[in-house]
């Protein structure tokens, strides 16, 4: 968002603002990049936009835009305050953009649930709040404005600069990481990539506008993706012991997996993915209940993994240390 220069610019530029977000005075003058000697000036602006209705200011201080009605019946409204909680658990700071969505869906929920749901809302206040909540909001402006967006990307190997074109976010749900899919114009690479948003630091916003290319379409990117990391088809088989049997039946394997029940009771599970890496620590999380057939690469991984595991518990476990 431009730097508004004129009192309309200012006016709009506030409303913008309160439609996601619940702010002071103060707030809103720092968010829209005002010096603090325009303080006064956008606390004038409210005051009128108050009195048209337009905004409203809570008893705290705080002003927000009135909630619109909606026809969302209450399965609807369920199903997106749902969706809306899954921010909650995934994000490990509070966003206040993430508030005002829980609180507005919170609003179209029957009083019963309401009421519970407004003591869950309130608990998410008490998250710090740091670098990941404007990294966020950042990637959001650059994706829906159609901007690219300037960070310095910290993987696990190096650090690099980028220029990001995003054409699509994503949350993972084996991880509930963030994500951004797009291409670095700074890269080798004409292909969109991944990069997950808690490894950008010193984003901003370059002026540059950018297109979603017309072609690219997000399930096709991410079909064969266990979590979020796409690659060249990778065939796993699993064999389950006889006991997970009814377990593995409940998991959601996606649609191209083949779950065969052997007449011994073990279950039989070939997946194909881009790449085994993701699944590591869901395979771990079965424990000896579960052993990999293929490919060869990914069992001599796990056969190592195992072997550290009893390096570690066959020693003398180490003394817990005084504080």
């Amino acid at each position: 968002m431009s730097v508004p220069v004129t009192k309309a610019q200012r006016v709009r530029a506030v409303l913008s603002t309160l439609s996601g977000a619940e702010c002071t005075a103060r707030e809103l003058t720092r968010r829209l990049g005002l010096p603090e000697t325009k303080l006064r000036s956008v606390q004038r602006d409210l005051e009128e936009l108050v009195l048209t209705d337009e905004v409203k200011r809570s008893s705290n201080g705080r002003y927000s835009r009135p909630l619109r009605a909606t026809t969302l019946n209450s399965v609807e409204a369920l199903a997106l305050y749902s969706a809306a909680r899954m921010l909650y658990h995934h994000a490990a700071e509070y966003n206040l953009h993430y508030l005002s969505a829980l609180k507005k869906l919170t609003e179209q929920l029957p009083a019963p649930a309401r009421r519970v749901a407004l003591m869950a809302n309130e608990a998410y206040r008490h998250k710090p709040n740091g670098q990941a909540s404007r990294t966020f909001e950042l990637v959001a402006q650059a994706w829906l404005e159609g901007r690219v967006l300037r960070a310095q990307y910290h993987s696990v190997t190096r650090i690099s600069e980028i220029e990001l074109v995003i054409y699509f976010i994503e949350v993972n749900a084996r991880n509930r990481e963030a994500y951004a899919i797009g291409h670095n114009r700074l890269g080798d690479s004409p292909d969109p990539r991944v990069y997950r948003l808690s490894r950008m630091r010193n984003s901003y916003l370059l002026s540059d506008e950018c297109k979603i290319p017309e072609q690219f379409h997000p399930l096709e990117y991410l079909s064969n993706a266990w979590g979020i990391m796409t690659g060249p088809p990778t065939r796993v088989e699993l064999f389950f012991t006889p006991e997970m049997k009814d377990r593995v039946a409940e998991m959601p394997l996606g649609l191209q997996a083949e779950v065969v029940v052997l007449s011994s009771g073990h279950t039989r599970v070939v997946l194909t993915v881009g790449g085994w890496k993701e699944l590591v620590p869901w395979i771990l999380g079965w424990g000896a209940e579960v052993e990999v057939v293929a490919p060869a690469d990914l069992r001599s991984h796990l056969s190592e993994v195992a072997l550290k595991f009893s390096q570690v518990y066959h020693t003398p476990s180490r003394p817990v240390a005084q504080l």
